[in-house]
């Protein structure tokens, strides 16, 4: 395994937490089992509705992620299709030219896995670039507090989370972010009480780490970037644990973050781009040719590796399902153009990322809020 990570002396806050057990259901036990979304998903004639909420994180930013299996409200449902909610809207909810849709995204991904597990789910997507949970909710609220939804899933803004004395970034908000949460998960409870509220926890970005790092130039830029990543890490996974203790009615926290460190330094994927590697990015990074066209490199967004890893993780959380068993031949990597042999060692880190490794070290830490909190 590739142990990468080294103390910073340099950023504001050292966090120490590492693989933060889930720590939602009203203060339960953070070791407590996965609770299936819709238990009767496999029976005929049922059918589980999900939404996801949240921006180019959950909508995937680039082709083929973007679109892959989305469609417009208006034509009929079939899986693995997801609804794009926004669509065709104009003013705050509009999408952009540049980044047509309808959108599928992470959504799709993860609908593709249900089709394939004999799992009823009907997906929908109401997702904004650029945008937070509060905006999210602020202009579209009719969409996420619907009484038809099963199960809701919330990103927010992949900066507001962060302690903003880490981050030096005026968009990080942490209390804000965690109030959005509790916001909304009061408004789908108060029209659809069973339904099952999740948090997308997402991954850290190479560009804020490279920033928050130093000079590039530097003999110790490496070793400042790769620390400077795991900081961001834990901040980012401690504050989302915290977002669900605080509102105590969360059904679970989907590490994909978690995942995404953890192939990290079992060498499947390149924790550093600034780096040459042969090993796959799990950000975009960049092509001569993608729509919409970039100039630099980004290394925010989800690659494809890196979406297929966020809608594995998201897939087990909320349903309990093995993906394992799907191996080589699973239909979304293969449409996605990821080889087969390396979606079954993704498979491999998202189940042990849910199921094994954040339990490892249950309890180490028993109130996330407070890592976060200290560093406001």
């Amino acid at each position: 395994m590739n142990n990468w990570k080294f103390s910073l002396s340099s950023l504001p806050i050292v966090f120490t937490v590492l693989f933060l057990a889930g720590c939602g259901g009203g203060g339960s036990s953070q070791t407590a089992a996965v609770t299936p979304l819709c238990r009767d998903a496999r029976e005929p004639g049922h059918v589980c509705s999900v939404l996801f909420v949240g921006d180019s994180f959950t909508h995937g930013r680039y082709q083929p992620v973007r679109t892959f299996n989305g469609q417009k409200p208006d034509d009929p449902w079939r899986p693995p299709m997801v609804i794009d909610e926004n669509y065709g809207h104009t003013g705050e909810r509009a999408e952009s030219k540049r980044e047509y849709g309808p959108w599928g995204g992470i959504p799709a991904i993860f609908a593709e896995l249900a089709e394939q597990k004999h799992l009823n789910y009907e997906v929908h997507i109401e997702a904004i670039s650029e945008t937070s949970l509060e905006k999210n909710y602020r202009v579209a609220s009719d969409v996420i507090a619907r009484p038809d939804w099963n199960g809701v899933v919330l990103q927010e803004l992949s900066v507001k989370p962060y302690p903003s004395s880490l981050t030096k970034n005026p968009h990080s908000d942490p209390p804000g972010f965690w109030a959005s949460v509790q916001t909304i998960e009061r408004a789908v409870h108060a029209v659809a009480p069973t339904s099952s509220i999740f948090l997308y926890e997402t991954w850290t970005s190479a560009e804020l780490a490279r920033h928050l790092a130093g000079d590039p130039a530097a003999p110790d830029f490496h070793e400042k970037y790769l620390a400077a990543l795991d900081e961001l890490g834990d901040a980012n996974l401690a504050s989302y644990q915290c977002a669900a203790r605080r509102d105590g009615k969360i059904g679970g926290v989907a590490p994909v973050g978690e995942a995404w460190r953890l192939a990290w330094r079992d060498g499947l994927a390149n924790p550093d781009p600034f780096q040459s590697s042969s090993l796959p990015l799990l950000w975009y990074g960049i092509k001569a040719v993608n729509d919409p066209p970039i100039k630099e490199p980004d290394y925010h967004h989800p690659s494809i590796y890196g979406a297929y890893m966020s809608g594995l993780v998201l897939f087990v959380q909320m349903t309990g399902a093995d993906v394992r068993t799907l191996g080589a031949n699973e239909q979304a990597a293969a449409h996605l153009g990821i080889p087969g042999d390396l979606a079954a060692q993704m498979q491999q880190e998202a189940w042990l990322t849910v199921k094994h490794v954040r339990r490892a070290a249950a309890n180490k830490h028993k109130n996330p809020c407070k890592l976060v909190e200290d560093g406001q």
